[in-house]
């Protein structure tokens, strides 16, 4: 039976993507991190295909408004007027890509911009309210680009009584499923999430949760230690070692003794949790205090993938997400798997760490022109399937 909105209306539950032809979009993702845009020019057809990425970072300046806005203190003025000036910034992303690598926009058929994330506020409490804010104006991605843009996806699964998040198990699904391997995606941005995907299972059987903590901690202390905005390869957190008391400490927060569905922002780790951090750990050296925070990721996401999703043997473990990159992180989930995973990059698939999300943001969009769900309710948590996101048509030439 297909699954049924609110209103009655049925809405078409997830099944695999074919064409007849290929189509080339758009997907435009800025994580947590607020560091910048990612674009991925994406191919679909019989199979998806990454085409060409392009990053777009943020000047100094706008990074410091953003994360300004995400905190507790921030004004509607400043939250307003950059809705507008993220969304220019998208809508520029998206014409710089597609200029680079030859491709007329005329024949984008569609942008899906995931936005920025200023507040994620999902209840775990029965009837409790949940929202979300992600900013960057559709209508202006639109404007720059001429194209149909797809955008702020997770608001549709929130009315649907979901946590808005995690949406990429879908694509996941997609992008590195397997006839055979049992496999988890590991997508290593501000926050850690896993994505569980069983070998020969169809989208019934995905399922996934935020893990806790990744870059976001971590970007934190590379700025308050070393006046970096971030740790590059790991190379300050490899020279620490585990302080095992600020590990004990962080474990023990409240989010991870959650059971799935769940999801975490800014509001769970973001500064005040970092401040909270060294006031009580202040006499830590740096160097294990990095270390510590990428042991915390490690533990957090095997730990509780291990419990909830009890893997059949040898599991296959991709990472994806700028945290791919940060050789201190895989060195503590390496150690932690030992014997029960393999740990592979999702480059070695043809999505490159930097670019899965933005792909992500491809796929959804895709799915919501033709009126197709991309929620997975088992994950978010939502009541029904949900067709994601709103969308902006260019005008009359």
């Amino acid at each position: 039976m297909p699954a049924k909105s609110e209103a009655g209306s049925e809405v078409r539950a997830p099944r695999e993507m074919t064409l007849a032809k290929k189509i080339l979009a758009i997907g435009l993702m800025s994580g947590t991190s607020a560091d910048g845009v990612d674009a991925a020019l994406v191919s679909f057809g019989n199979r998806i295909q990454l085409i060409a990425t392009d990053y777009f970072p943020y000047p100094s300046s706008l990074r410091a408004d953003v994360l300004r806005a995400s905190g507790p203190e921030c004004d509607a003025d400043l939250v307003c007027r950059l809705n507008a000036k993220l969304g220019k910034i998208f809508g520029a992303s998206a014409v710089r890509l597609a200029r680079k690598n030859k491709v007329p926009l005329e024949d984008v058929e569609f942008v899906g911009s995931h936005g920025q994330t200023i507040r994620h506020l999902p209840s775990h409490d029965k009837g409790g309210l949940s929202s979300t804010l992600q900013i960057g104006d559709g209508s202006e991605i639109c404007r720059a680009t001429g194209c149909i843009v797809v955008s702020d996806f997770r608001t549709a699964d929130i009315a649907a009584g979901g946590c808005g998040a995690p949406l990429a198990p879908f694509a996941h699904f997609s992008m590195f499923g397997h006839k055979k391997e049992d496999r988890v995606v590991h997508n290593l941005g501000g926050i850690s999430n896993v994505t569980w995907l069983k070998g020969g299972g169809g989208l019934d059987s995905v399922t996934g949760f935020d893990t806790g903590p990744a870059n976001m901690l971590l970007d934190f202390c590379a700025e308050k230690f070393f006046g970096k905005q971030y740790d590059k390869n790991g190379s300050e957190a490899l020279k620490g070692a585990v302080d095992k008391r600020l590990l004990a400490h962080c474990l023990a927060h409240l989010f991870l003794k959650k059971d799935p569905p769940k999801s975490a922002g800014r509001e769970s780790f973001g500064a005040g949790y970092f401040e909270t951090l060294l006031k009580k750990f202040g006499t830590v050296k740096p160097l294990d205090f990095m270390r510590t925070l990428c042991a915390v990721t490690a533990e957090t996401a095997v730990g509780q993938t291990l419990k909830h999703f009890r893997p059949r043997g040898k599991v296959r473990w991709i990472l994806c997400g700028g945290g791919a990159y940060n050789r201190a992180i895989v060195a503590e989930i390496k150690a932690r798997l030992g014997s029960k995973g393999e740990v592979s990059l999702s480059g070695e698939f043809g999505f490159g760490e930097k670019s899965v999300e933005a792909v992500l943001m491809a796929i959804l969009a895709f799915r919501t022109v033709q009126g197709l769900s991309g929620n997975l309710p088992k994950v978010t948590g939502a009541k029904n399937y949900a067709v994601l996101g709103k969308i902006s048509l260019p005008g009359p030439d």
